[in-house]
């Protein structure tokens, strides 16, 4: 990413180079599983009362609904 950015530097990214715009999208969507994995943890964390002080169940509710969310985008995009 950083090698195409430098090559583009100064033209419009998005409309000069579809490469750029497809590794940006793999970006993005490496990212957003890279957060979905991590909420997947505080789940599973508070599911099985590993940390029960820290994570209440209403955490762990707050968190699996917004893993499912994500998971709805991914299926859908």
């Amino acid at each position: 990413m950083k090698k195409l950015t430098k090559e583009l530097k100064g033209a419009d990214k998005h409309k000069v180079n579809g490469q750029y715009c497809a590794k940006l999208a793999t970006s993005n969507e490496r990212t957003l599983a890279l957060i979905k994995a991590a909420m997947d943890v505080v789940v599973v964390v508070g599911l099985l009362q590993l940390a029960p002080k820290k994570i209440t169940p209403h955490v762990t509710r707050a968190f699996r609904f917004t893993t499912s969310l994500i998971s709805y985008y991914q299926v859908h995009s």
